[in-house]
């Protein structure tokens, strides 16, 4: 069974970009949302194995979205991924262990390998 991934991005180039390498380089099943609220009923509805997330994004922000996710217990487990930029990476957000931080400005090698990693799979190409 393909691991399950939600994309929250509200830059539709950003999201595209991600969700097709996690299909085609790594064979993941992916979810797109374009913002916080978009995510959280992704999220409630699909239960995916993983979030990538931006923190900055109209409506809700991922932090936002990372506080209710924890609320629930459907969702407080999933493990997330923060896109961020730097500065806010070295602020170290306190948020918990299941939450992994990437700096923007990275490549889909180096975003594969961190979820490959986090859901304990092995590349397919």
């Amino acid at each position: 069974m393909e691991k399950k991934i939600l994309v929250v991005d509200d830059d539709d180039s950003v999201r595209k970009s991600i969700t097709a390498a996690l299909r085609m380089k790594g064979g993941y099943e992916t979810l797109e949302a374009e913002d916080g609220f978009a995510g959280l009923e992704l999220a409630k509805q699909h239960h995916p194995d993983l979030i990538i997330s931006d923190v900055v994004m109209k409506n809700l922000n991922g932090f936002l979205m990372l506080e209710v996710l924890k609320e629930y217990p459907g969702t407080a487990d999933i493990p997330i991924i923060m896109m961020t930029i730097e500065a806010q990476a070295d602020r170290e957000w306190k948020t918990g262990a299941a939450v992994e931080y990437l700096t923007k400005g990275f490549t889909l090698d180096v975003l594969l390998e961190k979820v490959n990693s986090i859901l304990k799979t092995k590349p397919t190409s």
